[in-house]
């Protein structure tokens, strides 16, 4: 997934150089590694976007030994193959080769080449070669060669050659030849009863039905036994592919994993989002394996392919009694809906021994600002001239951190975000609404109420579904609301509307929480190098001061009169200065009535204004040059 974006030409980070995503992946080998399988859950926004896909490559090929099962072929390629259009003959049939392939007659029969292939005769039957193949008679029949091979009469029937075979008679019915064969009669019909073989059976007053017909009627044929189709007849199936890889045969590919001739055994990997819906076409797995709905009903939930192959190495791994270190191990990599609703809570309870791995609180800020640092370290205000290069670095740290703030760990919105804000307050709500609306985001509907603010290790059973569609995320352990959930999405034509009362309420507070993570360390900074410059320019003893201005002085610095007043918060230090008790140089105190405001401002979750923040950073930047 590794891209440069077009319009800043930075060169964005993969996925896998992410801390977050890095932890994860440590998480899931490291089981894999202990003999665990493993079911690694995720959104399916990760899976169209294609980073589901990169980190299960990430975590199967980290291991020694793997086999990755292919994804079923498209419909298309499954499909028969075309229709072949006729060839080398006068009419609709087909055309051959030099040696037994089929070649056309002068009627859309079929015709022989050179070797023991087919040949036509002269209408639409069959004729045989040299070899004992099939041969035309003149007329739709089966003639013979000249060994033994089906020779045909004047009719449409079937005719036998010499020895043992079927010869046709004169209307499309059996005929016998000299040996062993059918006799025929003149009208289709089983005829001949005399020459039937006689059978001394006793008369002891029951009939006996042996199938045959006196009567001017054909036999009854029963139809043909066909399977009924099943993941072990499948050959698109999850273990027909398996067993490819393995190659062995379908019935064999679970065993094979845990013969114990085998070497060392493998990490069998698999995209439970590439799997169909009911591939096996909803066969009873059998008795112990799963739940099923009989055969040939096609109901069976998504995923019953997956579970069987979880629940039969499962099986066969306990009937081996192989050990931890010794065992075959799955990785699936799958959609909540991806699997029946119960496996991923059977899984963890202990059904073969397997690990499972949520998406959910894996990205942090540290993430989402590591994928964004490169859009802003090559934004339009980074050359430096003629520029404040330490205010610069406070403006563009606030705006990274607004971003990461309002999109939390959704990556893709917050490299949009970083393209489209210039960092403005008042262009922010316009930006969030085109981003929103170039990205895919969840809908209000798919969110539902959140009752509580903790985030534990997995979404809750009423969290799932809300977890998949990407409405509800585990952001540095508390729950949260996407921000498409509650943020209206920009019409593609027509003026942006203005946010209701909520919408501005819940952008402002998390603009304020970005700016204060960034502007506090600053602000306290700037505190104690005020106070201590402050010391030389007190019009009363330190002691006085700090007894009449300190609103809670510190009692374990009470015999220390210096080390107090060091400690009093820029709101005390204002107050000293009005009153004349402090004499501060003019821009020192400039400088304290800005970190007055700004600290107000921000303990009331309040935002900065734009030029309020530029000032601010203005300051900052001069202060640590007369500190120098």
């Amino acid at each position: 997934m590794t891209r440069t974006e077009p319009r800043t030409g930075a060169r964005a980070v993969p996925p896998g150089d992410l801390p977050g995503v890095r932890a994860q992946l440590r998480g899931v080998t490291a089981d894999l590694a202990a003999g665990r399988n493993c079911l690694w859950l995720v959104t399916d926004a990760m899976v169209e976007s294609g980073l589901a896909d990169e980190l299960y490559r990430g975590a199967l090929f980290g291991t020694p030994v793997r086999v990755d099962v292919p994804p079923p072929p498209s419909p298309r390629a499954r499909g028969p193959e075309p229709e072949r259009e006729p060839a080398d003959g006068e009419g609709d049939g087909w055309a051959t080769g030099e040696g037994g392939a089929r070649a056309d007659g002068h009627g859309g029969a079929w015709a022989d080449g050179e070797g023991d292939g087919w040949a036509a005769g002269d209408g639409d039957g069959w004729a045989a070669g040299d070899g004992g193949a099939r041969a035309d008679g003149h007329g739709d029949g089966w003639a013979d060669g000249e060994g033994d091979g089906w020779a045909t009469g004047d009719g449409d029937g079937w005719a036998t050659g010499d020895g043992s075979a079927r010869a046709d008679g004169d209307a499309g019915v059996w005929a016998d030849g000299e040996g062993d064969g059918w006799a025929d009669g003149d009208a289709g019909a089983w005829a001949d009863g005399d020459d039937l073989p006689y059978l001394d059976l006793s008369d002891d007053g029951f009939d006996l039905d042996l199938g045959w017909s006196l009567d001017a009627r054909a036999p009854r044929v029963p139809a043909p036994r066909t399977e009924q189709p099943g993941p072990r007849h499948d050959p698109h199936g999850l273990l027909a592919r398996l067993a490819k890889e393995l190659s062995v045969d379908a019935d064999e590919a679970v065993a094979t994993l845990v013969d114990p001739g085998r070497g060392r055994r493998p990490v069998v990997g698999v995209r439970a989002w590439t799997e169909p819906d009911d591939h096996d076409g909803g066969t009873n797995p059998g008795p112990g394996i799963g739940p099923g709905t009989g055969p040939g009903t096609g109901t069976r939930p998504r995923g019953a392919a997956v579970e069987r192959l979880f629940r039969l190495l499962a099986a066969a791994v306990k009937d081996a009694g192989l050990p931890p270190g010794e065992r075959p191990r799955l990785l699936v990599v799958a959609r909540l809906r991806d699997l029946p609703e119960p496996l991923p809570d059977e899984l963890r309870h202990g059904l073969g021994d397997t690990a499972v791995h949520w998406w959910w609180g894996a990205l942090g800020r540290l993430d989402t600002a590591t994928a964004v640092a490169p859009i802003l370290d090559h934004g339009p205000d980074t050359s430096g001239r003629d520029r404040d290069p330490l205010a610069e670095r406070i403006r563009r740290a606030v705006r990274s951190e607004t971003v990461v703030e309002i999109c939390g760990p959704d990556l893709e919105l917050a490299r949009l975000l970083a393209l489209e804000w210039d960092g403005a307050q008042h262009t922010l709500g316009a930006a969030v609404g085109r981003c929103l609306a170039a990205a895919p985001a969840p809908v209000p509907s798919a969110c539902p109420p959140l009752r509580r603010i903790g985030a534990l290790l997995r979404p809750g059973a009423e969290l799932r579904q809300a977890w998949a569609a990407g409405a509800v995320v585990s952001w540095e352990g508390r729950l949260r609301a996407h921000v498409g959930v509650w943020h209206p999405a920009a019409p593609v034509d027509g003026p942006q509307p203005a946010p209701d009362g909520d919408v501005r309420a819940r952008l402002t507070a998390l603009v304020s929480q970005a700016q204060q993570r960034v502007l506090a360390p600053w602000i306290e900074e700037a505190r104690q190098r005020l106070a201590v410059r402050a010391l030389g320019h007190l019009n009363r003893p330190v002691a006085t001061l700090v007894a009449d201005y300190a609103d809670r002085p510190p009692a374990y610095l009470g015999g220390d009169p210096e080390r107090a007043f060091l400690e009093l918060q820029v709101g005390e230090l204002l107050r000293a200065h009005v009153s004349g008790a402090l004499a501060l140089p003019p821009r020192d105190a400039a400088l304290l009535r800005l970190l007055v405001t700004t600290r107000n401002v921000l303990a009331h979750r309040s935002v900065l204004y734009d030029r309020t923040l530029d000032e601010l950073c203005a300051e900052l930047s001069q202060a640590d040059l007369r500190a120098a």
